[in-house]
């Protein structure tokens, strides 16, 4: 089983013109963390959005499970409406329900996403309940059944949900497993550099970013540069996962670093791209598969969530 570890979130979707971005202040094709009233002033301000459960590392266990991988998700929720609708969502998508209920007064997590006519996605996230994940609330009998650990960098915030990551990869390193982990923002690793970068190298087999995050964590201007950086100085990662845009996405281990070009698609929402694009990489990886099977089929799994409005595709996957 590849268990995801996130926030676990419902996201509210709206397309949009670039004026109202400007008009609400909204850092565009970026993630901004937000305080409840101003999550709740976006949402209002949205007219009729579309509402999906959400999360990165719960797309990711979403799309595992859609392929015919094994999948699990950890996350934290409170005990309202949005809580119920998340979990209703993974049981209903078969992935196994590792979420659990906080006792707080929060309401879960909400990501206000704008979708921009260029197919960019502005989210907003007010992580609700599922910032205050414990190292108390990480089950060892769930770990146990994992092959892979997956964690999700936004997560990192809290010092709570930190030590959860660091629990959750402790436990799976102790039964062999591989521990996994998606930097998910460029502001995100700005705020957790020096962190992110020790945990890797203690923790880490497979890193998935992309090459403006891989950028932030090196502090190189070149993405060529940066994976030399990293090679010479991540010695425990078996392999780092970068995704290039339309460029396509490249593989990196001691042994070479291969490229693959993207699947052509017509853009319409990017929201869960990357999710995505790791979702069918570790699928791949799940499966036994090589490097180059499990690379096109995280290429064309990106392409296809980013082919319609959403992070739970209507259309065949072929």
């Amino acid at each position: 089983m590849i268990v995801c570890i996130g926030n676990a979130l419902v996201d509210a979707l709206q397309e949009t013109e670039d004026e109202i971005i400007d008009e609400l202040d909204l850092n565009k094709s970026r993630m901004t963390l937000v305080d409840e009233e101003r999550s709740n002033f976006l949402l209002r301000n949205m007219g009729n959005p579309t509402y999906a459960a959400g999360g990165s590392a719960a797309n990711t266990a979403f799309w595992i499970s859609q392929l015919g991988g094994k999948a699990g998700f950890i996350g934290k929720v409170s005990k309202d409406k949005l809580g119920e609708q998340f979990k209703s969502s993974l049981i209903n998508t078969n992935l196994t329900d590792y979420t659990v209920y906080g006792e707080e007064d929060i309401q879960t997590g909400l990501c206000v996403i704008f979708i921009t006519p260029d197919g960019e996605r502005t989210m907003n996230t007010f992580l609700g309940a599922g910032e205050f994940l414990s190292r108390n609330e990480i089950n060892r009998n769930s770990i146990l059944d994992a092959e892979i650990v997956y964690l999700e960098g936004y997560l990192w915030d809290k010092p709570e949900s930190k030590e959860a990551f660091k629990r959750a990869s402790e436990l799976n390193t102790e039964t062999n497993g591989k521990n996994a982990i998606t930097l998910s923002d460029v502001f995100c690793v700005e705020r957790h550099r020096e962190s992110f970068i020790e945990f890797i190298n203690q923790s880490i087999d497979y890193v998935f970013c992309n090459e403006d995050e891989l950028k932030a964590l090196t502090e190189l201007d070149s993405t060529k540069e940066a994976i030399k950086y990293f090679k010479d100085n991540f010695y425990n990662v078996e392999q780092l996962i970068c995704t290039l845009g339309s460029k396509g996405s490249i593989v990196v281990s001691d042994e070479e670093e291969l490229l693959y070009k993207a699947e052509e698609t017509k853009v319409i929402d990017k929201t869960g791209a990357g999710d995505f694009f790791a979702a069918g990489y570790l699928y791949g990886v799940q499966q036994k598969l090589s490097i180059n099977d499990a690379a096109e089929i995280a290429n064309k799994s990106a392409a296809h969530v980013i082919s319609e409005i959403g992070v739970r595709p209507k259309k065949e996957f072929n």
